[in-house]
């Protein structure tokens, strides 16, 4: 006798879209409190990101229907203090972790050839190879950035 599979229902586009973009606002705060650890090419490095964050998420929210956007929230809790630029470019890579989660999310809940299945594979692409940036040229899990264990 097999056991069933237990698995949790699809995420909906609109829920996906929701999702990605409290990522989104979440990533932008994170990015601004590592850039204010990071100098030279890190801060730099850090400032562009946070303009193509910037970029996703007005993407997202105009997929959305900015009505039903998530508010962005004053601030955000750290999952643990950056007091140095080590510490700002492990949040950066943790960051862009969450954005792979969220994007697999949104690919998994758009349809084929959606615009925001298209979104979201680019934003999986751009995760990937900013946190293994962020790493110091080493990815998380290569194969499939994002993927649920």
């Amino acid at each position: 006798m097999s056991t069933p599979s237990i698995t949790q229902p699809a995420m909906t586009q609109p829920a996906a879209l929701a999702a990605a973009v409290s990522v989104e606002h979440q990533v932008i705060y994170g990015y601004g409190v590592a850039g204010a650890r990071l100098v030279g090419a890190d801060r730099r490095a850090a400032l562009q990101a946070l303009g193509a964050h910037r970029v996703r998420r007005d993407q997202l929210v105009a997929l959305l229907r900015p009505a039903a956007a998530p508010a962005a929230a004053p601030a955000y809790a750290l999952p643990f203090p950056v007091t140095d630029p080590a510490s700002a470019r492990r949040l950066c890579a943790q960051l862009e972790d969450g954005c792979a989660g969220a994007a697999w999310d949104l690919a998994a809940a758009a349809g084929p050839g959606r615009p925001a299945r298209a979104l979201a594979v680019g934003w999986l692409a751009d995760a990937a190879g900013r946190a293994a940036h962020w790493r110091g040229g080493e990815a998380a899990n290569p194969a499939l950035p994002g993927a649920p264990a």
